[in-house]
């Protein structure tokens, strides 16, 4: 064997071992692709069903989709991005449709104002709550048990109600 041989078999040797590695690498992206999808896809539809409860909206700083400062983005509570461009003409994206890096980025915006957004309506229905509470606390002080003994023994309301 010549040394021209040993460095063709020596060449060959490591073009298959770097055919080898190719083929390792593009199954493990090809791996984490999948994963990708199938976080992304429960990230979203999990996000999807607490954002369509609390129903909010909210905007999103257009450059975080590197879109131009005019352009107004309003993420929608079906996770819908609605971008409305400077022409007023707009599209609409859903969330799990952008990449990982703009998903991550829309993330860290939107949650602490749906967390801020959401303490605010929980304060506001527990005030309300509160006082429907002591409205009927004060209205159960009235003569009578229950309001409808009220309605049939006062003649003026069974009246205006016929």
């Amino acid at each position: 064997m010549s040394a021209s041989d040993s460095t063709n078999s020596d060449e060959l040797a490591s073009a298959a071992k770097a055919l080898d590695d190719l083929v390792e690498e593009a199954i493990q992206i090809y791996e984490l692709d999948k994963e990708k999808t199938n976080i992304t896809d429960e990230l979203y539809n999990s996000l999807r069903t607490i954002t369509s409860y609390l129903g909010f909206s909210i905007d999103v700083d257009p450059a975080l989709l590197n879109l131009p400062q005019y352009t107004r983005i309003i993420l929608m509570p079906s996770l819908d991005l609605l971008i409305i461009k400077s022409n007023f003409k707009s599209e609409q994206k859903r969330l799990d449709q952008l990449s990982l890096d703009e998903i991550s980025n829309i993330l860290k915006l939107i949650i602490p104002n749906i967390i801020n957004m959401a303490r605010s309506d929980r304060v506001l229905k527990n005030q309300k709550i509160a006082f429907v509470r002591e409205a009927t606390k004060r209205l159960k002080r009235l003569p009578g048990s229950s309001t409808e003994d009220m309605i049939v023994n006062n003649a003026s309301l069974h009246v205006e109600g016929v």
